[in-house]
């Protein structure tokens, strides 16, 4: 927090006597030329009472300063030295501040020649901008919290101008508004710095604006903002270990709970052991002819197709057909491999309603059929559940890939459309702004003769001058926006165009990344900047442009979504001859993917992004379009650091002369 013998130090910079008393005339601070002054020891502690180093006549002038300060008269008085037989009296200012931890007085003073020099008004005004200082000093120490100091700042910050009752302050600390700004751009203000970034700001005017902001007011509020930005420091490496101490109790609570598990599960375990023990007794007993049927209904149970298991009521494994299923542990551990219960636990729901159930769940990337069946005991009661699991994921992803093949059934319809719609309006922009240009090319002279005779003429509430200055570039702008949505239409047009398949297009690897990156910047930009390194030299190929360009639009989407979200990445496109063949690479500074997902990139269906909408098409299908094309493309990554995607297709040397003899 903010000390306030720094507030001290700064106050004594501009009058050489100080002195802080609080309403009980108990002394907070008095400055060491005041103390040698009064002829007494500079280097004595700070504290004791008014009357320990004022004479009698003193403190009974002070202490009728004080009582007229706090009820709102500002005056004089006289502190006697003694240093001498004759005293020479020091005139000192006296101001009274209402704080939050009471009232407090404070006495400024300077040496009798300075103090002849500063008339009444400017000694008002600077005491009054230092008991502002003051009250906010003591208000940031007080303050529980950064929003509840902000929220106050104006009661006390406001005290500090000429005309405390029309004054706002507004501030702005790490995107939170405080506050009423300011009107119009006549204010004072000052930057808070924290850790060397600029974190906020604060700013102080008037309501109407008719008042002027004095260059001493300027000071005061860049002394609160150097006091502030310390003491935001202070407080925010505060509360983050207040934060830092409560996530500590967080977790020494959560530890003693986890414990207290472990001993009620040790416990469960001891049960179950008993439980285990009279049941090995009582099998013991069994005729062998029921340990025959035992191991006959064994073989059954285990020809069943289906993942079976049998459950009791405390959610152990009794029973099951899959060798690898441990049985006497928990079936949502063994099975789902969690820590607690499933959230709409099947033994609950049957237990309760005594019906069996089947239903659908998933677990990670699979999807289950399960039919749960009650288990009664000789009472007729739930004794427990038979499972059986059937794994369902490929219907599933026959019944997604009929969805995904009717979505991409129609793309290229609705793309098509969206372009003819955008296409229309912008030919017409394009037509009209030629005119207005030509338009503004004659009338613009003309104007200019006419405002030599009339300075003052304005132009779209601008004045003509800045607007003549501006008007071209304004067309210009529009002009090259239109030019723009027509690239990014004709983009669109030839990505959604239908082809017949066929590899008999020259295709111009280096002009087809330039199109493609026009026709995914409106998507790109919010993630990433596109950097093109295309080599010189890099002939045409033979294959099908649009499904080449199907290939890198793909690629550089999925590089603009793996950048986070809290910075802006770079994705880099290149392009090299490598002897008979073009290599193409597309690298991002993204997430990066690990080797088990690398393995499963370009499989079908096999998508990171699932709850974002992603299909898992888009990779596959640009591998099938690269083989077709002759080429290989593969994948390298690593966690933290980005992808490179490589791409090598076949462009083989014509040789001109043996075509001219073919």
């Amino acid at each position: 927090m903010i000390r306030l013998e720094d507030l001290y130090s700064f106050i004594e910079s501009s009058f050489d006597f100080l002195l802080v008393a609080d309403g009980n005339e108990n002394i907070l601070h008095i400055s060491p030329l005041l103390l040698r002054t009064l002829s007494r020891d500079p280097q004595e502690e700070q504290g004791g009472h008014l009357s320990d180093v004022l004479e009698d006549e003193s403190l009974t002038s002070f202490r009728k300063a004080m009582k007229r300060a706090a009820e709102g008269s500002r005056g004089v008085v006289a502190v006697c030295t003694g240093r001498m037989e004759k005293s020479i009296p020091i005139p000192m200012k006296v101001g009274y501040i209402e704080s939050v931890s009471g009232g407090t007085n404070l006495f400024f003073g300077t040496q009798v020649d300075g103090l002849r020099k500063m008339d009444d008004w400017e000694r008002e005004e600077r005491i009054k901008e230092l008991s502002c200082l003051y009250s906010v000093a003591e208000w940031i120490e007080v303050s529980q919290s950064i929003s509840t100091f902000f929220t106050r700042l104006p009661e006390y910050l406001s005290r500090g101008v000429r005309y405390p009752e029309e004054a706002v302050v507004y501030s702005l600390y790490q995107g939170i508004e405080y506050g009423q700004e300011p009107a119009g751009e006549d204010f004072i203000s000052v930057l808070l710095v924290i850790n060397d970034q600029t974190l906020g700001e604060i700013r102080v005017g008037y309501i109407s604006g008719a008042h002027e902001l004095l260059p001493e007011e300027q000071k005061m509020l860049n002394e609160i903002g150097r006091m502030l930005s310390i003491a935001l420091e202070r407080k925010e490496l505060s509360e983050r270990m207040t934060l830092k101490q409560g996530e500590e109790e967080e977790f020494a609570r959560k530890l003693r709970e986890l414990e207290s598990e472990v001993q009620e599960r040790q416990v469960e375990l001891d049960r179950q052991e008993q439980k285990l023990s009279t049941a090995d007794s009582y099998l013991n007993r069994v005729n062998r002819s029921w340990d025959e049927a035992s191991r006959r209904l064994e073989t059954m149970f285990k020809a069943i197709p289906d993942e079976v298991m049998l459950i009791d009521l405390n959610r152990n494994v009794v029973m099951s057909n899959q060798e690898s299923t441990e049985t006497g542990d928990k079936c949502y551990r063994t099975y789902f491999n969690r820590d607690t219960p499933c959230i709409n636990c099947r033994l609950a729901r049957i237990k309760k309603d005594g019906t069996p159930i089947t239903t659908t769940i998933r677990d990670e990337d699979r999807f289950l059929e399960v039919h749960a069946l009650p288990v009664y005991n000789e009472d007729e009661q739930v004794d427990g559940i038979l499972e059986f699991y059937r794994d369902i994921t490929l219907e599933k992803t026959y019944e997604q890939q009929l969805q995904q093949a009717d979505k991409l059934a129609s793309l290229g319809q609705l793309v098509s459309g969206i372009g003819h719609e955008i296409n229309n309006p912008n030919q017409f922009i394009r037509g009209n702004i030629k005119i207005v240009r030509q338009a503004l090319e004659d009338m613009l002279p003309i104007v200019d003769e006419y405002q030599k005779t009339h300075p003052e003429l304005k132009v779209a509430r601008l004045k003509y001058d800045f607007f003549r200055e501006h008007i071209m570039t304004l067309v210009d702008d529009m002009s090259h926006g239109s030019e723009r949505i027509k690239g990014i239409v004709e983009g669109l047009r030839g990505f959604a165009r239908k082809d017949d398949g066929l590899l008999i297009d020259m295709v111009d690897v280096n002009t087809l990344i330039q199109a493609t990156a026009r026709l995914v910047q409106n998507e790109v930009h919010k993630h990433a900047e596109i950097e093109m390194d295309l080599g010189e030299g890099v002939r045409p190929f033979t294959g099908n442009s649009q499904k080449i360009e199907q290939v890198l639009v793909n690629l550089i989407v999925n590089a603009s979504q793996a950048i986070p979200d809290d910075r802006k990445g770079l994705i880099t496109v290149l392009t090299r001859v490598e002897g008979d063949s073009i290599r193409i690479e597309v690298k991002d500074n993204g997430k990066g993917m690990d080797e088990k997902t690398m393995k499963s990139i370009f499989d079908p269906f096999f998508t990171t992004k699932r709850a974002k909408g992603g299909t898992g098409l888009g990779l596959a299908i640009a591998y099938r379009i690269i083989e077709e094309h002759g080429g290989t493309i593969s994948v390298s990554s690593r966690l933290g650091e980005g992808t490179l995607f490589t791409i090598r297709v076949p462009a083989p040397v014509i040789d001109e002369q043996r075509e001219v003899n073919r």
